[in-house]
């Protein structure tokens, strides 16, 4: 008899064991993106990135909207990107992809240009914080993927992705 209470107790204690190392791995930890530092990570979350299915992902929307018909950067905005520009670069960051969108007046077509046009004048901007033109691609989604409905302004933006290595 006492020799099963032992054995009992041995299995109890071992149950144990085991069930701590279980929930020790169920434990939920931070996601670490592939291919990113912490410090990188943690400059894009200063600067406002969100980690996003394709990458972190910036919406600039309210932070560089374009005129109607425009896909001229203003000053304003201009500053803000060299300081991003120069900031991912400092970090080495240094691929990227800048996606423009337009609201949902014109044709498909023209939307299409209009904010490939957009990607490019931001783009042109990052390469001038020192950033390599061929290390940001450049991608032009027209009026697809409006943030709200209708022809508001807040749709004539883009979005700066840092994809996923």
């Amino acid at each position: 008899m006492l020799k099963r209470r032992s054995w009992i107790r041995m299995c109890g204690a071992g149950a144990a064991a085991v069930l701590a190392l279980a929930l020790v791995g169920c434990q939920t930890v931070p996601a670490k993106a592939p291919g990113l530092t912490e410090e990188q990570q943690q400059l894009l979350r200063s600067q406002g990135f969100a980690q996003a299915d394709q990458g972190w992902e910036l919406q600039m929307s309210g932070k560089l909207l374009f005129g109607f018909d425009s896909a001229e950067v203003g000053a304003q905005a201009r500053t803000k990107v060299l300081e991003l520009g120069r900031a991912l670069k400092g970090v080495g960051i240094e691929r990227l992809r800048v996606e423009g969108h337009t609201d949902d007046r014109g044709s498909d077509a023209y939307n299409m240009r209009l904010s490939l046009r957009r990607a490019e004048a931001v783009a042109d901007v990052l390469a001038e914080a020192g950033l390599a033109r061929q290390d940001i691609e450049v991608k032009g989604l027209g009026r697809a993927m409006p943030v709200v409905p209708s022809d508001a302004a807040e749709n004539r933006r883009v979005a700066i992705v840092v994809p996923l290595q």
